[in-house]
């Protein structure tokens, strides 16, 4: 570093000093300085410095560099949450508040270091208890969390010109360990349905299982989703219902075009593009839909299907914890063990799905996924059976020439009358728009048969 480099002992610590061009308008020296508590150390900073101001022209002036914790208190409030959805907003929120803050919040942010990321981590996945009161262990998907709002956080800190770079960048991601999601067979799924009295859960189970759409899409379906396309009824997703509690609308961004039901209840549009799909259903799941919106008298094309039917909340949206009641009940009433959780249904369908042959793409297209990656990683779930039958039609293909397997497997009505539902609608298309949809469902280019015979 040539001669405009000192380095001295100030107290218990070492400073490390450089010179620089003088203030082009003042002609005052100027000085990058750093502390350390080894003379190593305070070479180490000094060289980050002014490397830094090598390769920026300035460098980061540590009295006036905030620490993380006073970063993300104004990141949260004036940064993102003009451009977040209040639920992610909220997610935010409580992952700085609860680990980030406490874990390592009084760091200056041109200070982090991969040492930083890796005690967070730590903060997070491990505990403490000896801490008052105990810090309990959470999970991987926790800790992954907490690093992706702090690069986004962090990355804002870039543009804002209070650091050169991401810290973030430097090190690892968490690494995230899913864990296995009980999930019901068709069979299952089947019965759960079957045994179902109730109209209303009735059909919100053949919605789940059949469909695989998200509860909030379930609970905000309006009249005006429930097309016909092509001759074949579908569902359009459009929107879905969230709840935003303690939220005032003002405070909801306007590029979300939230549409306000009733109290916390928001109708809004999907998260995503992929979000935004259209879904074949059966004929049998469509009359039933059709015969229950017949019994609810006025009801108008942009109003909810589903709404509480009893006491004080008559009317009302469909919340969470009343569809785990009714889901809990309907288990039992089923004769199901295990722990199944509303969501799980997704997972179901996308199994059956699967198992009835449906391409990658056509199963993706269907669930809403943006890969079909989530789709096969996460939401399907073939067992042995599976890979027996997979291996038994590869000798078939061998032993009798024939071009492709037959479509026999059976694992319910329900979900045969999907794939059939797919496949009638390709004699409504244009022979270009046939070969599209075949393509995209795995149906070779020739004569369409489904076999049902099993």
């Amino acid at each position: 570093m040539s001669n405009r480099f000192t380095v001295y002992k100030d107290g218990g610590q070492y400073r490390a000093s450089f010179e620089i061009e003088p203030d082009p308008a003042t002609g005052d020296r100027r000085f990058i300085k750093r502390r350390g508590r080894t003379k190593t150390e305070a070479r180490e900073r000094l060289a980050e410095a002014v490397k830094e101001y090598e390769a920026t022209g300035h460098v980061s002036d540590s009295r006036n560099v905030p620490t993380l914790g006073e970063w993300l208190d104004q990141w949260l409030e004036d940064i993102a949450k003009p451009r977040l959805r209040p639920s992610t907003f909220a997610t935010y929120q409580s992952v700085v508040k609860a680990n980030v803050k406490p874990a390592i919040g009084a760091v200056k942010i041109d200070a982090l270091a991969p040492k930083h990321f890796r005690m967070l981590e730590r903060y997070i996945t491990k505990g403490d208890k000896s801490a008052t009161p105990p810090r309990k262990p959470k999970s991987s998907a926790t800790a992954s969390s907490a690093w992706r709002t702090l690069h986004a956080a962090l990355d804002d800190a870039v543009k804002e010109g209070l650091i050169a770079s991401n810290p973030c960048d430097r090190a690892d991601s968490p690494r995230v360990i899913y864990n296995s999601r009980s999930t019901m067979t068709p069979a299952q799924a089947g019965r759960m349905i079957a045994a179902e009295e109730d109209a209303m859960w009735h059909l919100m189970w053949r919605l789940a299982f059949e469909t695989g759409m998200r509860q909030g899409e379930r609970f905000g379906l309006t009249p005006s989703e429930i097309r016909t396309i092509d001759g074949r009824p579908c569902i359009v997703v459009e929107q879905q219902l969230k709840t935003y509690a303690g939220v005032d609308v003002e405070d909801i961004p306007a590029f979300l075009n939230a549409r306000h039901v009733s109290g916390s209840a928001y109708l809004v549009p999907p998260k995503t593009n992929s979000g935004r799909r259209v879904i074949p259903i059966s004929e049998s799941l469509h009359n039933e839909l059709t015969a229950y919106m017949s019994g609810r008298r006025g009801l108008k094309p942009d109003e909810l299907i589903f709404v509480q039917r009893k006491g004080k909340a008559k009317g009302a949206p469909l919340t969470r914890m009343i569809e785990e009641r009714a889901w809990s009940a309907a288990l039992e009433h089923a004769g199901i063990e295990g722990h199944y959780v509303p969501h799980s249904a997704r997972h179901t369908a996308a199994t059956a799905m699967a198992q009835l042959g449906m391409t990658d793409n056509a199963r993706k297209l269907v669930m809403g996924h943006s890969s079909a990656d989530v789709t096969n990683n996460i939401y399907t779930h073939l067992g042995v059976e599976d890979i027996a039958q997979a291996s038994s039609g590869v000798s078939d293909l061998i032993e009798r020439g024939v071009a492709q397997p037959s479509a026999s497997k059976q694992v319910g009505d329900s979900f045969q009358d999907l794939v059939g539902t797919f496949a009638a609608m390709l004699p409504q298309l244009s022979e270009d728009q046939k070969n599209v949809f075949r393509a995209m469902l795995g149906i070779p280019l020739g004569p369409v048969v489904v076999d049902s015979a099993a």
